[in-house]
Parts: C-alpha cells; sequence; structure tokens
C-alpha cells in the first residue's frame, strides 16, 4: 500500500486537536435555580478556568474524528498494490511487404508475429490492453492506443504488410517515447537487425524470417506512338533466389489475354522483355508467376495506357536564319511536337527582338541579336567560356557548352535572371516582370557555333519538355510507390470550392491541396493499384502506383531469432482512469453524513425556560 499525495496525511493532525478540544472544556456560567435536589447527579459544577478532565467518550467526539480521518484519507489518496493497472504491450509491427513472404503452407512472418502477440497476450492476463505502431516513412498506429484484445485481433485481421524498404528508427523512437526510459517493447520483423549495438536499449527483437527463392518484375513501361496506334511494353524480370527459375508473363484486360511470354532466369540475374501491344487498352495487368516464388507483392504491376500530350509550337524566326534551320531540324526530330500558328500555339520561338506581352498560357523564347542595330551588332563580343551554367534548373539537364562559341553577346538592362552567364554577362535568362514563362537568349547565330553542339538539340528538348509538363493534366500515368505526382489542373474545368480528393484503390479518400497556380503534388501512397484524383464529379486523372524495391524483393536472405536487452527493464504499465475517483467521492460523502449527524447530536432543543412551571392548570 501507498499514499499517491502523501501531502495529504498532514489530515490526521485534526485528529489530536479535536480530542484536545474534548479534553479542555471551558466552564459554563452559574445558574441558580429553587431547588437542587431535583437534579440530583447533575447539580456539579466544574470550576472557572480551564483544566483537563476526563475524555468524554460522546458521539459527537465519534463523530468528528471519523469526519477528520475520511478526509485525510480522500486528500492522500491511498493505492493497494496494482489495483488501477493493467499491462501495456507496446509493439512495433515491421510493415515491409517481405513480411507476407512465404511458399507453399508455410507461415508467413506477419502470421507468426500475430501469434506472438496472442502468447504475450495469454502470459499477462484478459485485460492486457496493446498500442501496435506500424513501421514506415511516418509511422503509425494500428488500431488506437491501450487497445483492448479484442480491438487488437480486429486490426491484426486487416493488417496487410506492403511498403517498400523504409528506415525502422521513426518507429522504434515514437514506442521509446510512449514506454519512457525504464519501460519496454517489442519489435516483430522478419530479419534481426545487422548493428543491435545500435537498438533501441529498452527494445526487444523477435524475428520470424525465412530465407525463400523469389522472382519480381522490377521495372515496366508502356509507351505510346500515336503515328502508329500501338504502345510498346518494356519490362524487367529479376530472379532474386539461389536456383534457376521458370517464369510465365501474362498481360491481360480484365479477362482479355494480351500477351503471354514465358523465361528461364538463372539464379541472381534478370531478363529484359519488350513487347507490342494494340492501342486503346487503357489499362493492362502485367503477372510474372514462378512455381517457387515466395513474395506475391512483386508478382504484379498495373500500367495506365498513356495519353498523347503534344506540344504546339509556333516557330517566327527570320526566314533563311541560321537560327531559324538549326531549330527545326531539332523539332522535327522530337516526339509529340506539332507546328502551328502564333494564337494557338503553346510554345513560341520568336526573335528577341520584340519582347512578349502578358499571356501565361503561352512561353516564349527569344532568340538574339537582341538588338539588330548594325552599330551595337558591331559592338557585341565573342564568348569562349568559361560559363556559369545553373544546373539546378530542368532546362540545364545535360547542357555543359564544351567547346561551344557563345557570339554576339550585347550589353542589356533587361529584368533577367540567368541560367547560363559569363563574368557579368547573362548570355540564357529568365526575363522577369511578365506573367508569360520567358526565355531571352543574348546570341547571334551568325558568329556562334552553339546550334551545330550537341548543346542546341538538348535544350530545345528540355524546353519542349517543360512546357508539356507545364500543361494541364498528368505528367506521367505509372509510378513506384511513393513517388512524387504531380498534376496541374485545367482552370476551365476546376472549382475552388469543391473539394480535390485522391481516391485510393481500397475505395478511401484524401484530401489535396493545390497551390495558386492549380498545381498538385501527391505523396505518401503506399498501396499498390490505380489511384483517382476527382472534384466532385470532375475525373481530373487517373494514374497507376506500383511496387519497385529490389532490395525488399530479395528475400533469401531473412531470418529468425530474437535479441533480449542486457538489462532487465520493467514491464510496461498503463494507469487506467482513476478508480479512487469514486472512493474520493465516496469518503467525502461519508464525512458530509458524519457532519450531519454531529449537528443533529449538538444542535440546541427547546427545554423549560427559568421559573417556567412544571405543569400549566
Amino acid at each position: 500500500m501507498y499514499f499517491a499525495n502523501p501531502w495529504g496525511l498532514l489530515g490526521l493532525l485534526a485528529l489530536p486537536t479535536i480530542v484536545a478540544i474534548h479534553l479542555f472544556q471551558q466552564r459554563f456560567p452559574p445558574l441558580y435555580v429553587a431547588g437542587a435536589h431535583l437534579w440530583g447527579a447533575e447539580t456539579r459544577v466544574t470550576e472557572a478556568g480551564r483544566r483537563r478532565d476526563r475524555l468524554p467518550i460522546t458521539a459527537t467526539l465519534l463523530l468528528e474524528l471519523l469526519a477528520a480521518l475520511l478526509l485525510t484519507l480522500a486528500l492522500s489518496e491511498p493505492r493497494f498494490g496494482g489495483l488501477g493497472e493493467v499491462a501495456h504491450i507496446v509493439a512495433v509491427l515491421d510493415d515491409s511487404a517481405s513480411m507476407q513472404s512465404r511458399t507453399g503452407q508455410q507461415s508467413s512472418p506477419r502470421d507468426q508475429a500475430v501469434e506472438d502477440l496472442e502468447r504475450r497476450v495469454a502470459a499477462t492476463g484478459r485485460s492486457t490492453v496493446l498500442t501496435l505502431i506500424l513501421t514506415g516513412p511516418q509511422p503509425t498506429l494500428l488500431g488506437r492506443r491501450s487497445m483492448s484484445v479484442d480491438e487488437m485481433r480486429a486490426a491484426l485481421a486487416d493488417w496487410s504488410p506492403g511498403a517498400t524498404r523504409h528506415d525502422f528508427q521513426p518507429a522504434w523512437d515514437e514506442a521509446t517515447q510512449l514506454v519512457g526510459e525504464e519501460g519496454q517493447f517489442v519489435f516483430l520483423t522478419d530479419d534481426i537487425p545487422e548493428n543491435l549495438d545500435a537498438l533501441p536499449r529498452q527494445m526487444e527483437v523477435a524475428s520470424f524470417g525465412r530465407p525463400q527463392q523469389n522472382i519480381a518484375i522490377s521495372a515496366a513501361r508502356w509507351t505510346f506512338d500515336s503515328a502508329s496506334g500501338t504502345g510498346q511494353i518494356f519490362l524487367r524480370i529479376s530472379n532474386y533466389g539461389s536456383d534457376p527459375a521458370d517464369v510465365v508473363v501474362t498481360g491481360t484486360r480484365g479477362e482479355q489475354k494480351v500477351f503471354e511470354k514465358s523465361l528461364s532466369i538463372n539464379s541472381g540475374d534478370e531478363v529484359p522483355l519488350e513487347t507490342e501491344v494494340p492501342g486503346g487498352l487503357r489499362r493492362l495487368t502485367i503477372t510474372a508467376t514462378s512455381r517457387t516464388d515466395g513474395l506475391a507483392a512483386d508478382n504484379s504491376v498495373t500500367l495506365i495506357e498513356p495519353r498523347v500530350r503534344s506540344v504546339t509550337i509556333a516557330v517566327t524566326l527570320p526566314e533563311d536564319s541560321i537560327e531559324l534551320r538549326r531549330t527545326e531540324r531539332v523539332l522535327q526530330a522530337l516526339p509529340e511536337v506539332q507546328l502551328g500558328q502564333v494564337e494557338s500555339a503553346e510554345l513560341q520561338i520568336t526573335s528577341a527582338t520584340n519582347l512578349p506581352g502578358d499571356n501565361p498560357e503561352r512561353w516564349w523564347l527569344g532568340i538574339g541579336p537582341i538588338n539588330p542595330n548594325p552599330a551595337i551588332k558591331k559592338q557585341a563580343i565573342d564568348l569562349l567560356g568559361p560559363y556559369l551554367i545553373e544546373k539546378q534548373n530542368p532546362l540545364m539537364s545535360g547542357v555543359v557548352l564544351d567547346g561551344v562559341v557563345w557570339g554576339g553577346v550585347q550589353a542589356s538592362d533587361l529584368n533577367l535572371t540567368p541560367l547560363i552567364s559569363s563574368g557579368r554577362l547573362p548570355l540564357l535568362s529568365r526575363l522577369n516582370g511578365t506573367t508569360t514563362v520567358a526565355y531571352l537568349m543574348n546570341i547571334d547565330f551568325a558568329r556562334s557555333n552553339l546550334g551545330d553542339s550537341p548543346d542546341w538539340p538538348i535544350f530545345i528538348a528540355n524546353l519542349v519538355t517543360a512546357r508539356r509538363d507545364a500543361l494541364p493534366g498528368l505528367r506521367r500515368w505509372n509510378y513506384r510507390l511513393n513517388e512524387i505526382v504531380r498534376l496541374r489542373l485545367d482552370p476551365a474545368e476546376t472549382e475552388a470550392s469543391e473539394e480535390l480528393l485522391l481516391v485510393s484503390p481500397d475505395g478511401s479518400t484524401r484530401t489535396l491541396v493545390r497551390d495558386r497556380n492549380q498545381l498538385v503534388e501527391i505523396s505518401r501512397f503506399t498501396l499498390p493499384g490505380v489511384y483517382e484524383i476527382r472534384e466532385g464529379e470532375t475525373l481530373h486523372g487517373t494514374f497507376a502506383a506500383n511496387f519497385f524495391d529490389p532490395e525488399e524483393s530479395d528475400v533469401g536472405s531473412l531470418s529468425s531469432g530474437e535479441f533480449v536487452p542486457p538489462r532487465e527493464f520493467e514491464a510496461t504499465k498503463l494507469q487506467l482512469d482513476n478508480p479512487y475517483s469514486w472512493l474520493m467521492i465516496l469518503a467525502i460523502l461519508l464525512m458530509l453524513g458524519t457532519l450531519l449527524t454531529d449537528w443533529f447530536v449538538l444542535r440546541p432543543r427547546r427545554g423549560r425556560a427559568v421559573g417556567e412551571p412544571l405543569s400549566r392548570a
């Protein structure tokens, strides 16, 4: 037994105080009566002054002592053993896909982890509560904190590990905060961590993995040729097992079989597979099956047929100019590009002499000379480098300018942000002060060899790709799990008042946030399958997320065993809602009852007044 509030025991000092009050009584004033013989034994009178009398055991004394004792107990909150505490099992569950690995009738590590929790509950009693933490880039609770045993079983019934390889430390940290410095928790996994010294000191590890054979679709891509109306499927099938494997790869659209290929893959090898498929399939499910496969998560992918996202480009460079010929030659080689008029163009490539107006729907590239005045052109300089290139900008990806002569550079007082510069001279810059996405090239192609270098087609291709990515809609339709998906909403098809939702393969939804440019970035999707982006009744896009993770697919090194902390920690206990609250209320009620009873005993009763006759006629 112990007291939660020991300071409440100071209330015991009231007990001797009450006794002292009853020991030392004040003498009552003398009362003169006509006949003392009528009072009998009650004629004894206490002498004046204070003196200690024999303690009278009266009802009021007992009631006052009882009230003080009850108040003291209520304030000090006594505790008896483990009353109000239950065993609290805190478990971190490995949510990796490899927890589902199994061959034939074997139990998966996930199933054995569930059985282990049942054994721990049986050892601690039916009243045990549990908190289950799932590992992941952002740890999550399975169920709720401090679940009952029945709630645990319901939560575990829906648990289906499927995450790619990730760090376990965030989940361990959360469990450590939950149990405190002296509590203990368990990590249920399929492989003993290599560096045991780096584990939390109060963490027990129980591993249930077994080495398995496994084949996987480690890469998948679908391209579409709008000219021929056909698509190409590119696959890579990997064998992570220790034995050769015979694999059958099948592509289906609903119940329709589109293709089927048989492969033989040696241990540790991977085989590329390419096949042509007709257009208009819209969605394709590809599966790879093998007799000895040990992990199902990486055997199937769903691909969405890519859509054509053509970029309309208006080229209005001077006739017979070098820059016109070099630009048209590059554009003819790029896919999904069509030439058009300025009014319908999404990108205009023109002379830098006429700066663009404000048009956020049309990008602009101006090629110099900036000032066509012959005198100004004569003063321009030619540069051979060195060049400072802003490599963080996507337009500069792959651009090196090795051996490039940048000729005809003029001084400029425009508001520019350089992408390529030499000293203080901007060579290729973003033009500021306009809503148009505009780039200005400070160059004279007649004095430069840029058009003949590999950097010119690379730059034009990067520019067209950036413009295509900025068009409304999804940039791509097939992704890896947890890859970032970017979508630009079409202003003509969206309403800011409607909630933008991501619909997961299991039907669950979450709200998406759009920026002021109607750009949406989606991350943290962990379920493989097809996702939809909806705004009310409007479907803005559909994309597929698939499991591609060579590290997680390699289940040949899984192990079983356990690791117990070197020193023993206290079993984690959980304090339930204070069971003493009702005891305190009861004690207070009893105390009030004793005080009322005491008042009833001491209350004055109406007696016969002095001189009043004993009887009335």
